[in-house]
């Protein structure tokens, strides 16, 4: 299947996009002629954030100060409607930054009864405690996701198309489970994959404590979403290879002890890959990426040859790897007359020895940066909720990285002002 789209596709995607989009919001905001389960709630969320970044590491070891940012990075419009008491419609519409909206769901559900509901449509696939309420940034702890989920080296896609999912009493708490399956990370394919993912989690103490596991497979070789040179994918595979069947599995948990809230995650990605040896070469030798590959790293895992002698012959096409990641995160609650205050700190650390500097062939300048693939980021920051619906987000992340030999850190601060509206 190729991954390009034809100048008709283009133009006609460019034509229906909009027009859908358009359709849903005026539909949207017409009013309902009816009350009780038909009516459409409508609600969002919207995240305004700067960020700054000091004595960044290049390459080739030297430092320098990234540019000041302003950042519109969520803005999400939610519709649920309720058509009745066993179904229900959803539709999540992202503007990100102000510009291009997309529908990042919209899906509807049949409740069969509390053990069995079927989902069909563009979902958040349940994996962990963050993958269903990224969006949601004015109700979790910290500014940044867990790494997992960061935007430049994600694990796996967020999206799926069709999800079962249910719940049962046991014990004094609750079993929850969810299966989902969709066409693969890099689209529909000739092989008869079948994708699984999959999440188990129990609640109780009201809530108070849950524990999980999620995982996924490919169910065979699959591909990426992106080719060479267009950028970081949105999938777990990365641009370079010509195919890739790997599995997912973690486990996570969460404890909120009175004023105090405690978060633990673990997550492995065991990849069966193997490299594009034309897409390494252009990685290499392409002019716009110079300096752009760790040369350490470079030896190690994309050549077999002299770095000095770049052909095809001598391009490593066995692409096994690992990915590993890890966090902790935990924040005190605070009331007082004047609104909530919330400190927080998180560690997250961070392994994928197969990803490049890059950002345009697909990589990322914290693991593509490092000699071992690997870093660690320390958070410290604060909460501020004058009222429920309004966050306000300041911290302070140091990156740890080995770049050349050395063990280097440099440090960033965001602040971040977010709401709820339409609740």
């Amino acid at each position: 299947m190729s991954k390009k789209f034809t100048r008709k596709n283009k133009l006609k995607s460019a034509i229906l996009k909009p027009l859908i989009t358009f359709s849903l919001l005026y539909l949207s905001f017409l009013p309902s002629a009816q009350t009780g389960v038909n009516d459409i709630n409508i609600y969002g969320y919207l995240s305004w954030r700067t960020e700054k970044v000091w004595e960044e590491i290049q390459l080739d070891g030297s430092k320098e100060d990234a540019a000041r940012e302003i950042t519109i990075p969520s803005f999400n419009l939610m519709m649920l409607n309720s058509i009745s008491d066993k179904s229900k419609v959803f539709i999540n519409l992202s503007g990100a930054e102000g510009e291009d909206v997309e529908v990042k769901n919209i899906w509807g559900e049949y409740k069969v009864n509390n053990f069995v509901s079927i989902r069909l449509g563009k979902m958040y696939r349940r994996f962990g405690l963050y993958n269903e309420q990224l969006d949601a940034v004015p109700t979790y702890i910290g500014i940044e996701p867990p790494e997992l989920f960061d935007k430049d080296h994600l694990i796996l896609s967020r999206e799926t198309l069709s999800m079962v999912h249910g719940w049962v009493s046991i014990g004094e708490g609750e079993l929850n489970y969810s299966f989902s399956m969709d066409n693969g990370e890099g689209g529909p394919t000739a092989k008869d994959n079948v994708p699984l993912g999959y999440d188990l989690r129990y609640e109780f103490g009201l809530g108070d404590y849950v524990v999980g596991i999620s995982g996924y497979t490919s169910g065979g070789d699959t591909t990426s979403d992106k080719s060479i040179g267009e950028g970081s994918p949105r999938t777990g595979v990365l641009p370079w290879m010509s195919k890739d069947k790997f599995s997912i599995f973690g486990a996570f948990g969460q404890f909120q002890i009175d004023e105090l809230q405690l978060q633990a995650a673990y997550w492995s990605a065991d990849h069966k890959a193997t490299r594009n040896s034309e897409d390494v070469l252009i990685m290499l030798t392409d002019p716009d990426v110079d300096g752009e590959i760790n040369q350490i790293r470079q030896t190690n895992f994309l050549l077999d040859g002299d770095i000095n002698n770049l052909i095809l012959a001598n391009i490593n096409t066995n692409g096994d790897y690992e990915v590993v990641t890890w966090y902790l995160r935990a924040g005190y609650t605070i009331t007082t007359k004047n609104g909530e205050f919330v400190p927080y700190v998180q560690w997250d650390e961070y392994e994928n020895p197969e990803t490049v500097f890059g950002k345009k062939n697909g990589g990322d300048k914290e693991a593509g940066l490092a000699d071992d693939g690997k870093f660690r980021k320390s958070t410290v920051g604060v909460i501020y909720r004058p009222e429920p619906n309004i966050a306000v987000k300041l911290d302070f992340s140091t990156h740890f990285q080995k770049v050349r030999g050395k063990d280097t850190s440099y440090s960033e601060v965001r602040f971040d002002v977010s709401y709820i509206f339409g609740q």
